[in-house]
């Protein structure tokens, strides 16, 4: 069965990365979610997507940022969970991007243990993004994935770490072979294989593409070297049919209502 992940817990469905979208995949009968993580001021592990809080849905005391917004890195926990995320601003393209969002008033920033702690009543995978990059903005990469790891490690039966920047992904195999990592992709612009290769040299246990590399041949090579296939970020119906129809292993999807229709039709 394909997994069904809620991508950055649903974020079509609900305000992004918090944990009213957290609890609502879970309510949906998600089989996980993905989430971004990063590191505060003070080295605690938050869930939010970019470096910066973003001004298309961060506001407070009531207002929606303007200018250059602070950067996640230099607020302590307890400064960041100060924004409300619940709401996009009106207008902005991100509301026009999530017309099907239903807002949350005083949805915060979390932390990656909030996230970890939240009950299901049947197992949830929680795919967590290692949120780092070569920017000025980010976290070092080996200490994210140190910290992450530390909040993740009683946790990992149902932990993947995921992430573009390798070296996060490579110090989650120094610190625990056994941990699950799946190598993320953007869409590639030639063969696939010298990809595949490095990364299973690397102690990938899968690959997550851009759900157009995905194809037959793709995940036949990708099988052929034991590495798990999952998919992001898929929203259209039609893919999502041509994805399952090639069986891999998860999409990951903001809408994963309409995914949710396949599983109930099979």
């Amino acid at each position: 069965m394909t997994w069904n992940i809620a991508h950055r817990g649903g974020a079509g469905l609900r305000p992004e990365n918090t944990l009213k979208a957290f609890a609502h995949a879970i309510a949906l009968g998600c089989d996980g979610a993905e989430l971004d993580v990063q590191l505060s001021a003070d080295g605690v592990v938050v869930v939010h997507h970019d470096f910066r809080l973003n001004p298309a849905y961060a506001r407070k005391n009531g207002a929606w940022l303007a200018g250059e917004p602070a950067r996640i890195k230099d607020l302590g926990f307890a400064a960041l969970k100060a924004f409300d995320l619940g709401r996009p601003e009106p207008g902005s393209d991100y509301a026009r991007q999530h017309p099907d969002l239903v807002p949350v008033e005083g949805a915060r920033i979390p932390s990656l243990a909030d996230v970890a702690a939240l009950p299901s009543p049947r197992p949830f995978r929680l795919l967590v993004e290692l949120k780092s990059s070569g920017d000025p903005a980010s976290a070092d990469p080996v200490a994210l994935a140190d910290a992450a790891f530390e909040v993740m490690k009683n946790h990992l039966e149902r932990t993947l770490f995921v992430g573009f920047d390798w070296r996060g992904l490579a110090q989650i195999k120094k610190r625990a072979p056994d941990a699950c990592c799946w190598f993320t992709t953007d869409k590639l612009a030639g063969d696939v294989v010298p990809v595949l290769d490095f990364i299973k040299a690397a102690g990938a246990d899968g690959w997550f593409p851009q759900h157009r590399d995905v194809t037959q041949a793709t995940i036949a090579a990708a099988r052929s070297r034991s590495l798990q296939v999952g998919a992001w970020t898929v929203n259209q119906v039609p893919e999502m049919a041509r994805l399952i129809a090639l069986k891999l292993d998860a999409i990951c999807t903001d809408r994963p209502d309409l995914l949710k229709t396949f599983e109930q039709r099979g």
